[in-house]
């Protein structure tokens, strides 16, 4: 009987981050094991703990492990066994490989989502303890600094249930502070169910006044929120998928080519928390709002110009002075938009994707989709998809 390798897990279930890494492990397990698993979903409560006495894993007979990142990681490293990373607490560990996040690609994503949006101004919230909201919000004010732009940053500590009652207060004056109407990026999304109920208490209207954006796109907290969070989609459970795929390398004495294991961004979840154009051009408003309605369709420039009654001239002067682009390219953009969405989040064939977004062919989307990304469709598919 062929020995069934054993994995240990360290980690948490109670997020959709945390689940879809389980998810590409155990789609991996499922095609190239049987694996087994001992799998600790309260591991976060514990990973400051200095009393941690991991010996059970060698005599349980584990062959790797994969955990989030934590103060006490060179207890595992002692045990000698292949160890995959989650990036959490910390900075990069050597010698391990990990899964790490695309964040400037976070930043640059959510930087255009709220410029398409008319947003003057920004901010961010996260957590001042943890390594990749820091990084997060690095890459978001460097985005929007390269437009001309400031980002408004208000940072805490991690354990927001112990110190939520100081910090409530606080944030709720800093969002009082900031300039309105403003576009706010989370580093996840519990924190921006924090914003959102903060501006609850504080008389802010979302989206109106403050427009949320979190990271990960977690179901179960973007409908929780009233109204439902927009939140930012990642390749996590490809990653977890990835991350299993080296650790069996690993165990196999094999080595594995790259030390990172990239969570890639797939695109934005529109919901109702950004569900606002903060222009000041009617005009614009309008046919910013015709373009959105009728995303779904090979809609024209005269389109617009006729729904908003204007003339080209005079709607792309509009158009470059609140966007910074034409009609044209607002318009192209949605399609790319659109395509990019139903190619990482589906598993629709090019020619369905193509008929439901009104194109003729297969072959005519799949050239306006080189032309705009330099990239082939089943390419964008392969590398982006969940």
């Amino acid at each position: 009987m062929p020995k069934i390798t054993k994995v240990v897990l360290f980690l948490e279930s109670s997020r959709q981050y945390g689940r879809d890494l389980i998810s590409g492990i155990a789609q991996y397990s499922l095609l190239h094991g049987p694996w087994t698993f001992y799998k600790e979903d309260t591991f976060y409560c514990r990973q400051h703990s200095k009393i941690n006495d991991f010996s059970w894993i060698k005599r349980w007979g584990a062959d790797g492990i994969i955990t989030r990142d934590f103060q006490e990681i060179h207890k595992l490293k002692d045990l000698g066994l292949p160890i995959i990373a989650v990036e959490a607490f910390q900075e990069a560990i050597s010698d391990i490989v990990e899964i790490v996040s695309d964040h400037k690609q976070i930043g640059v994503l959510a930087c255009d989502y709220f410029m398409s949006h008319g947003f003057h101004n920004f901010a961010y919230c996260g957590f001042q303890d943890m390594p990749w909201s820091m990084r997060r919000a690095e890459s978001f004010a460097d985005a929007i600094g390269k437009k001309e732009y400031k980002v408004d940053i208000f940072n805490s500590k991690s354990q927001r249930l112990t110190n939520w009652d100081k910090e409530y207060p606080i944030l709720i004056d800093w969002l009082k502070s900031l300039p309105k109407p403003v576009a706010i990026l989370c580093c996840n999304d519990d924190r921006g169910n924090d914003i959102i109920e903060a501006c609850k208490t504080a008389g802010l209207k979302v989206p109106y006044e403050v427009a949320v954006l979190g990271v990960d796109n977690d179901q179960q907290v973007c409908d929780l929120t009233n109204p439902p969070l927009s939140s930012i989609t990642l390749s996590t459970q490809k990653a977890g998928y990835l991350a299993a795929e080296a650790l069996d390398r690993l165990i196999s004495g094999q080595k594995v080519q790259t030390a990172n294991i990239q969570v890639k961004v797939l695109g934005v979840h529109s919901r109702q928390s950004t569900d606002s154009m903060a222009i000041d051009d009617r005009q614009v408003a309008q046919a910013l709002h015709y373009i959105n309605q009728n995303d779904k369709k090979l809609i024209q420039v005269s389109d617009v110009l006729e729904a908003v009654g204007c003339s080209r001239k005079g709607l792309d002067q509009k158009f470059q002075r609140c966007l910074g682009h034409s009609v044209f390219a607002e318009i192209r953009r949605m399609r790319i938009q659109n395509i990019c969405n139903m190619l990482s989040n589906t598993n629709i064939s090019i020619s369905e994707i193509a008929l439901k977004l009104g194109y003729n062919d297969a072959d005519h989307i799949a050239r306006f989709f080189k032309q705009e990304k330099d990239i082939t469709p089943m390419e964008y598919r392969k590398k982006f998809s969940i």
